[in-house]
């Protein structure tokens, strides 16, 4: 018999590749979406934290520019407080 293994991702990783594909707008504004939420979760307090997270997965040299700007946005508004 062949068994399926089924696999998954911790929270941190996932807020990682969210970060990573950071699409808004049309183009798949789940991303936003789902980064609040696991900021919450993980219990992120600072953009600092979000971007050394987004650093333990992928090297800082693969990291585009708007994934900081991403992340950035996240932390501006207040709304991740409550």
């Amino acid at each position: 018999f062949k068994y399926l293994q089924v696999t998954m991702p911790v929270p941190e990783y996932l807020f990682a590749m969210k970060c990573m594909a950071s699409r808004v707008g049309l183009e798949g504004g789940q991303d936003e979406a789902d980064a609040r939420f696991l900021i919450k979760r993980i219990g992120l307090a600072c953009k600092e934290d979000a971007m050394r997270l987004v650093e333990a997965y992928y090297p800082a040299n693969h990291i585009p520019p708007r994934v900081q700007y991403f992340i950035e946005s996240l932390f501006e508004q207040n709304d991740l407080i409550s």
